[in-house]
């Protein structure tokens, strides 16, 4: 699984968030690791990391730019990024391009761990061709939020074009919410841990 490929149903689930997350995750566990941006519409990591890049995936696929002008390190982590600028013009073929399947080649010899950070599924087709070219997808779904249909739907789409889904993750949980629903699950003893994370 050394390229994963993050995504959900719709916007605002979490996605650039988690990836961002599993990166820095990774690179501190000492593998050499490095998130893509695939949301050329949103760009979300240049602006959870608050980066203003000049150049970026778009401009590497174009053969405007190397690799290597285009990716910053994320300092906490050591992660790198390669983001998305904002263009005045976005190609219509972006990811179904020998020059995107070259420049995942080329990841997948240089890093140890690759995290696609895709847009969601139901919006935009970009990212069940993405996707496909993944090892493994991890499908994102927001705690009381997503409609069932609408999961359903993505996971149909990901799975027609013969993507792999290797899980499922719940984002944005409210675990004092959580813990008041039911029993035999971790949010019931939130009251319980809570203090251990929050003390000095």
């Amino acid at each position: 699984m050394r390229v994963l490929a993050l995504t959900s149903s719709l916007p605002a689930e979490g996605k650039s968030t988690t990836s961002l997350c599993l990166a820095r995750s990774s690179a501190l566990a000492g593998q050499s690791t490095i998130v893509v941006d695939c949301d050329v519409r949103r760009r979300g990591l240049e602006l959870i990391l608050k980066e203003r890049p000049t150049v970026g995936l778009l401009e590497v696929l174009s053969g405007q730019s190397p690799l290597e002008d285009a990716v910053f390190v994320d300092q906490p982590s050591g992660a790198h990024v390669l983001p998305v600028v904002g263009a005045k013009f976005t190609p219509r073929e972006v990811f179904n391009t020998q020059a995107f399947a070259d420049l995942l080649a080329k990841l997948r010899s240089q890093y140890q761990q690759v995290i696609l950070d895709c847009p969601p599924v139901l919006a935009v087709a970009d990212t069940r061709v993405i996707a496909k070219q993944a090892d493994g997808v991890i499908f994102l779904v927001r705690w009381q939020k997503t409609p069932a249909r609408a999961a359903r739907l993505a996971l149909d789409g990901l799975q027609s074009v013969g993507a792999r889904v290797i899980g499922v993750a719940l984002t944005q949980v409210n675990l004092k919410a959580q813990a008041a629903y039911g029993y035999g699950d971790s949010g019931y003893y939130y009251r319980s841990y809570a203090d251990y994370y929050n003390a000095a």
